[in-house]
């Protein structure tokens, strides 16, 4: 059986204009597919003593999830108020609450070392904590997303074995050339998505691409994330790059056709709504 365990970010996403609210969260969501996937499934990372955090956990509960170890801190959870559009998602405006306040300790470490693989991403707030992550796992897969280069990216990526970078807005050409600049940086896999225009990877034995698969797309939200996993479990299987990169567009497609990164939605209470609007405004 495939193991994973995902550490670090996990948020409320909260569609403002249709008042709903779901859970995501790049490391959550990958726990999440994983666990669908039919894997080994742990997350690791904190959520605030409200009634948010307390959902987060019984969600994850009900996927299969493992969150033993993870913490319930005094304090808010984190959001991220988001709009579809077209079926592309658009942030606008967002706050970490208690996510960001994930220690490393022994403990932690502890519990990443009884996976073979654990995943992380851009958004963890884990920046100082990868060696050791690394270390007690064996193998760590990191999303840099999209705006990786507004960050300390060339202070992480040596620490990574497994590198997915988004970048829609490339051609083949230049995607390739993205890949192969990080790879020699210390990654043994670079992975970069295209939205859809699918994917390509590199590793010892060259590049493979993958036109993405027709779908509806109804939200796109948990899209790459769903891709992630389905990525890895194929890799830790001991699949082809090119098979790797079949099962996560082919999984990505699937996420697209639901709300939200996997569903479990609820409706928007009207005074956490109104105090989102607020928040927003102050925000910018």
């Amino acid at each position: 059986m495939p193991q994973l365990i995902a550490v670090g970010d996990n948020t409320v996403d909260v569609y403002l204009h249709r008042q709903q609210e779901y859970p995501g969260g790049n490391a959550l969501n990958v726990a999440v597919f994983a666990a669908r996937l039919g894997a080994r499934s742990a997350y690791l990372g904190c959520v605030g003593d409200d009634d948010h955090g307390r959902w987060l956990l019984e969600v994850l509960k009900a996927e299969s999830v493992d969150v033993s170890r993870c913490k319930t801190l005094p304090g808010a959870s984190a959001w991220a108020c988001v709009d579809s559009v077209d079926g592309e998602r658009v942030f606008l405006g967002s706050d970490s609450g208690v996510c960001h306040q994930l220690h490393i300790d022994s403990q932690a470490l502890a519990c990443i070392a009884a996976y073979p693989l654990a995943h992380t991403s851009l958004y963890s707030g884990l920046q100082n904590s990868l060696a050791q992550i690394r270390q007690a796992s064996g193998v760590l897969s990191f999303d840099f997303s999209d705006n990786w280069d507004e960050y300390d990216w060339r202070a992480l990526i040596g620490h990574v074995d497994i590198a997915f970078f988004s970048a829609a807005d490339l051609d083949s050409e230049a995607a390739r050339q993205l890949a192969s600049g990080m790879r020699t940086l210390g990654p043994k896999v670079v992975v970069v998505t295209r939205g859809a225009h699918g994917a390509l990877a590199l590793d010892d034995y060259g590049f493979r691409e993958q036109v993405s698969l027709p779908c509806e797309v109804v939200d796109s939200m948990g899209a790459g994330d769903g891709f992630i996993a389905a990525f890895l479990l194929a890799w830790q299987g001991g699949a082809s790059l090119a098979e790797c990169l079949l099962q996560g567009v082919d999984f990505a497609a699937h996420v697209c056709a639901g709300d939200g990164g996997f569903g479990h939605g609820q409706t928007l209470n009207p005074v956490r709504c109104e105090q989102l609007k607020q928040a927003l405004k102050a925000q910018g």
